[in-house]
């Protein structure tokens, strides 16, 4: 035998033609691995995922990838941000109660992605069905209120709104195992990796390797979804400091991966800045082989998020063989200076911390080794069998053979 996994998730997905896509997260990319995990003799540790989404049909082909077929969606209804969950939250809960009892009744483990809306919802569903569950924190939604510029009120306000969200989380944890995705990443750690050990690719045989590897060219890259509080704004304008002066004579150019509703924003600010020529607005990227290789193209990531859990795009960057400039936020501060060169989310500082990377080829060179050789011990079916081993020793009781 073997279990039957509930996921109860928040991130918008869609519909279209038979098929589920996520609205911009990748969490799904990581789901199939745990399928993936082998049983006992040749049935798989996990028989079946049922995944728990907001759904609402998509008004035309989504840019995304479809979930795996293999992933069984249960449609739950979809809101509009925290705040629209809370201004519908007596209609949303008592819909998707109805959704959510059935599937969890029938389920062996219930997995409770934290924040979430439905948090407390499948944490009390499970317990009156007595299933296990387990919380997975995933990161703060306090942290990215505090990180959005607003107004004085506004901010509070929001503050008050994702600490409430970030409560719930912590209370459908309770009476169970809870991991913080990122935390004690050398020890028992967990985190959702989308890395195959393929992509992994080698580093330079000699250390000597030239790095920026083109004369006079830095090319810098960063990789994400274009939102308010991702440190974009203060990245945009270290360019333009670097574009004023270049370390040690470089031209400084930045891509840029990914899409959102910022996106507008900051290409208005690159062109009042007087450096529309040196950033380059590539989108979002659904395939995974041409997404690494322009990071792998890139000399340098930069990642500038006061507000984040664990990014997966870093173990993307170091699998590519880049060196890492990031701010220490969330659990990545765990990684520490081994690993990536710590950043201030602020535009001066990002600038000296750029052109101290780009005038120190051997710091470069430490980083990416650490990197890649943290990766190699961090890929998606890694993580996968981890998380699994965890479960098997946290509940011996449910019916792994």
């Amino acid at each position: 035998m073997a279990i039957r996994l509930v996921v109860v998730d928040d991130n918008p997905h869609q519909a279209w033609e038979g098929r589920t896509y996520p609205a911009n997260a990748t969490f799904g990319q990581f789901l199939p691995a745990i399928l993936d995990v082998p049983g006992s003799g040749s049935s798989p540790a996990v028989a079946r995922i049922d995944h728990c989404v907001p759904v609402r049909a998509a008004a035309g082909a989504p840019a995304t990838l479809p979930l795996d077929a293999r992933i069984h969606v249960v449609a739950t209804a979809p809101f509009d941000g925290i705040a629209g969950y809370f201004r519908s939250a007596p209609t949303l809960v008592r819909r998707n109660a109805e959704v959510l009892r059935p599937v969890i009744h029938a389920a062996d483990l219930v997995w409770i992605k934290v924040p979430a809306s439905n948090a407390p919802l499948a944490a009390a569903l499970a317990w009156a069905a007595g299933v296990p569950r387990f919380g997975y924190v995933a990161g703060s939604a306090a942290a990215v209120a505090g990180s959005q510029e607003r107004s004085r009120i506004g901010g509070a306000a929001a503050r008050l709104v994702g600490a409430g969200y970030d409560l719930a989380g912590r209370l459908a944890s309770l009476g169970g195992d809870r991991v913080v995705v990122g935390a004690d990443l050398d020890g028992e750690g967990i985190v959702t990796s989308l890395v195959e050990p393929h992509e992994i690719r080698p580093m330079p045989a000699s250390d000597a390797a030239a790095w920026p590897r083109e004369p006079g060219r830095l090319r810098l890259v960063w990789g994400g979804r274009l939102v308010p509080g991702k440190g974009l704004e203060a990245l945009v304008d270290a360019v333009a400091r670097l574009a004023a002066a270049p370390p040690e004579g470089r031209r400084v150019e930045l891509t840029v991966l990914g899409d959102g509703p910022a996106r507008a924003s900051l290409v208005l600010r690159a062109e009042q800045l007087g450096i529309a020529d040196r950033v380059i607005w590539r989108g979002f990227v659904a395939d995974r082989a041409p997404y690494l290789d322009i990071l792998a193209d890139a000399d340098l990531f930069v990642f500038a998020s006061a507000a984040e859990g664990f990014p997966k795009v870093i173990l993307d960057a170091f699998a590519v063989g880049l060196p890492v400039a990031a701010a220490p936020s969330g659990t990545l501060s765990a990684l520490g200076g081994e690993r990536f060169e710590p950043i201030p989310v602020e535009a001066d500082a990002i600038a000296r911390s750029v052109g101290r990377l780009a005038s120190d080829p051997e710091r470069s060179r430490r980083l990416r080794v650490a990197g890649s050789r943290f990766v190699a011990a961090h890929t998606r079916p890694a993580e996968a069998a981890r998380l699994v081993a965890r479960w098997r020793d946290r509940y011996p009781e449910l019916p792994w053979t």
